[in-house]
């Protein structure tokens, strides 16, 4: 029963279970809107979520890699605070940047003619980017302090707060003004809680300083670049489908599965949330040796953790995608058959990018971004003009991730011996530890 408990109290189960509390909430808020929106609007949702998430990871990248690594490195109060104000300042900066850049990109086009059925989206967007600020920052911060459950609450209250809305305002009105309303509104409310409970970080604004943000600035220009290129990453497949004469029923057709690989992907999301800080601390102290131990472990062991939900989604594609999107996406299923196929890789490419980070080469990590959009583009737009299906595009997924997994492997191969070998051994054997305990303790219970 002891080493139960020492698994569900170890960050890294609070993560996974808040996660995927998160994520569930997600799916039913996505499987939802899939069936009461026509394609005609949920296809634009769609767009609206990912071009808006490409600012979203401008802010992720500039600040909460450099806020979590700071972080986890500083010995005193006054430090923590200074990082948190600096940080902190650095995102206003950001956003205020981000809404005149929208602004002017506003009237440009609206001068123009151009975007006509998406203009509205660009008031929208400065309207979320202001109001989503500080439940954010408060998930990076309660993530760089390992607060893991305060940071799943804001998660999980910001799903239900959207379902709500869901539930009583769009059915009577199903519009894309009336959805991006309510997704603006359920980040407000989460807001309000940060900044009640103290989690936003505002006290310590005046506590920036002028070297602190400059190192930030520093460090952060290659880690932005980094989450630009994967938020580019994910979101080319999206605009090359609905640029194409595919359009906004494949942007449809290729999100469902796609979202459903989000889900499963939740293991790998809440292993690396709690990495990161480790990492940093280890790297910190110089126990290099523990570092790359912990790298290959904890790689290896997430890697085997997906290969049986990899194999399941292979196995019930027919079944999760009428589950997710109904009958009207039935036809989906190969292409999430393409996503499973490279479910399991996953782990070896996100845990290499962290670890470059943690030693200090986030150079190298956006430089592995870089190559896979190159790849995913070109891969994508072969794949249209030839076989004019989202399939195609979902299988030039498995050449992506696969190009970075390897670049990833080659760079920490050089800078610190990490072994595939190691990871795999490693991985297993702790993974193993795991359900062997569990089996133990289910038979003396018996």
């Amino acid at each position: 029963m002891q080493a139960v408990l020492q698994i569900i109290k170890s960050k890294s189960f609070s993560s996974l279970i808040g996660n995927g509390l998160g994520a569930l909430l997600g799916v039913i808020t996505f499987a939802y809107l899939a069936r009461v929106l026509p394609k005609g609007i949920f296809g634009p949702y769609i767009i609206f979520l990912a071009i808006y998430g490409i600012f979203e990871n401008l802010r992720i990248g500039m600040v909460m890699n450099a806020l979590v690594r700071n972080l986890s490195q500083c010995k005193t109060i006054e430090e923590e605070e200074m990082v948190i104000g600096s940080t902190l300042f650095m995102t206003i900066a950001l956003t205020l940047v981000y809404a005149i850049v929208m602004f002017i990109l506003y009237y440009i086009f609206k001068q123009f003619g151009l975007f006509g059925e998406y203009l509205f989206f660009f008031k929208w967007w400065i309207g979320l980017a202001f109001l989503s600020l500080p439940n954010n920052y408060a998930t990076w911060l309660l993530n760089a302090k390992l607060m893991i459950k305060s940071m799943s609450v804001i998660r999980i209250v910001s799903q239900l707060a959207f379902i709500a809305y869901i539930y009583f305002f769009i059915l009577e009105e199903k519009t894309i003004y009336n959805v991006v309303n309510g997704y603006l509104l359920s980040h407000l409310l989460v807001s309000l809680i940060a900044i009640i409970m103290g989690w936003s970080g505002f006290v310590n604004l005046l506590k920036y300083t002028r070297k602190t943000v400059l190192d930030i600035f520093h460090f952060g220009k290659y880690s932005m670049g980094t989450l630009l290129g994967s938020n580019l990453l994910r979101s080319s497949d999206t605009f090359i489908i609905g640029f194409s004469a595919l359009g906004n029923q494949g942007v449809a057709k290729f999100n469902v599965p796609a979202r459903l690989l989000e889900v499963m992907e939740m293991p790998l999301r809440s292993f690396a949330v709690t990495a990161l800080p480790q990492f940093a601390r280890q790297y910190a102290d110089g126990n290099f040796v523990a570092l790359k131990n912990e790298f290959e472990r904890k790689s290896g062991m997430v890697f085997y953790l997906l290969l049986p939900i990899a194999i399941f989604c292979f196995v019930f594609a027919d079944y999760l995608v009428l589950l997710i999107g109904g009958n009207q996406y039935a036809d989906a299923a190969l292409t999430l058959r393409f996503f499973a196929s490279y479910m399991a890789i996953l782990p070896l490419d996100k845990f290499s990018g962290v670890m470059l980070d943690t030693i200090n080469k986030p150079d190298l990590n956006f430089y592995k971004v870089l190559l896979m959009l190159l790849v995913n583009i070109i891969g994508d737009i072969i794949a249209i003009s030839i076989f004019q299906n989202v399939e195609s595009v979902a299988f030039v997924s498995s050449a992506t991730f696969l190009s970075g997994m390897i670049f990833g492997y080659y760079h920490l191969k050089k800078h610190m011996d990490i072994s595939f070998r190691s990871m795999l051994n490693l991985g297993w054997i702790d993974y193993k530890g795991y359900i062997v305990r569990i089996l133990k303790i289910k038979r003396s219970e018996t």
